[in-house]
């Protein structure tokens, strides 16, 4: 997002939570170089600051920032994760109390940014407890990962990578099966050693 900087005594400030703002300047210790003064304020009023050569640089520093206080969710479908339950609806509702006990337990831990696949079963469960977390703590952040409209299963592998990629930890709900896009994504969050968190066994 482009802003218009706020500078106070020479120096680029951020003036509203969720935005960027930059200056160029010239400084005499790096024998006259043009450097980026940034800022970004995330919406729970942390800020990260840099100096760097191009803003390329410095919104590669701010997104592994960010990356760092960033969930990602993976799960079954919702047939799967009520298999052999004798009542369905329960199950459901018993899912989603731990699925939102996780989160809001990560927002304690200063967890800002959730990003759910938006596949029918736990992602949509996990998504809408993040909206119901989001009524506690309003600075949180809810991210959609679709590779389009219609997504084949060709491209789940690449959207979990995605999920990977740009988070810090996993909330999963896995219920052993070594095969599937769920048991792919956990085990590349281990071999990465992305912590994570399992909510299948949160329950007898």
């Amino acid at each position: 997002m482009e802003t218009k900087t706020f500078i106070k005594n020479g120096t680029a400030k951020t003036k509203l939570f969720g935005e960027e703002t930059y200056k160029q300047c010239c400084l005499g210790a790096f024998r006259g170089e043009i450097y980026f003064d940034y800022k970004y304020r995330h919406t729970n009023g942390q800020e990260f600051t840099t100096l760097r050569r191009t803003l390329i640089q410095c919104r590669a520093e701010r997104d592994f920032w960010l990356r760092e206080k960033t969930v990602s969710f993976s799960g079954h479908r919702a047939e799967r994760m009520t298999r052999n339950s004798p009542d369905t609806q329960k199950r459901l509702i018993d899912i989603g109390f731990d699925t939102y006990t996780a989160i809001t337990e990560l927002c304690k831990r200063d967890y800002h940014t959730f990003l759910s696949g938006m596949a029918n079963g736990f992602d949509l469960i996990a998504a809408e407890e993040a909206l119901n977390a989001k009524k506690t703590f309003p600075y949180i952040q809810l991210k959609c990962v679709l590779p389009f409209k219609g997504q084949a299963d060709r491209c789940f592998l690449r959207r979990n990578n995605y999920l990977l990629d740009n988070s810090a930890y996993l909330v999963v709900f896995y219920d052993s099966t070594p095969t599937g896009g769920t048991a792919y994504t956990l085990r590349h969050a281990m071999e990465r050693k992305i912590e994570f968190q399992n909510v299948c066994y949160n329950r007898k």
